[in-house]
């Protein structure tokens, strides 16, 4: 299955408007048309996940958009702005990322993405 699909499938659920899925390094592997973060801000949330005190201040930022950072630990981290946000995962190669819009709640696209997430996992990504 190519990384596209993954994005797709996540993209076809009720809990997840937009999906992407990048290395560790920052490199794009899959990501809804039109919605692409920087390598830097991959990297940024990569680091976090081990100190998050940096997005606690700056935010979670994706593209244009800064998300207010909520909270993280070792593999999960979410973000929120208004009544949107998003739900980031950290497996052993890639992060995955999901965006949600009101009504979608922010359960169901956590879900949805520790869903993909320990899937990857599974497969030792």
């Amino acid at each position: 299955m190519s990384w596209n699909t993954y994005v797709e499938n996540l993209e076809n659920t009720s809990g997840v408007t937009k999906a992407a899925i990048y290395g560790l390094d920052g490199s794009p592997w899959a990501a809804s048309q039109g919605w692409t973060a920087t390598p830097k801000q991959i990297q940024d949330i990569v680091k976090a996940f081990a100190d998050p005190s940096s997005l606690r201040a700056s935010g979670i930022w994706l593209g244009e958009d800064k998300y207010f950072f909520l909270s993280s630990d070792s593999e999960v981290m979410r973000g929120k702005k208004g009544q949107n946000g998003v739900h980031i995962c950290k497996t052993k190669s890639a992060i995955i990322i999901g965006y949600y819009e009101d009504p979608i709640q922010p359960g169901q696209c956590a879900k949805e993405v520790e869903n993909v997430a320990e899937y990857l996992k599974g497969q030792n990504y």
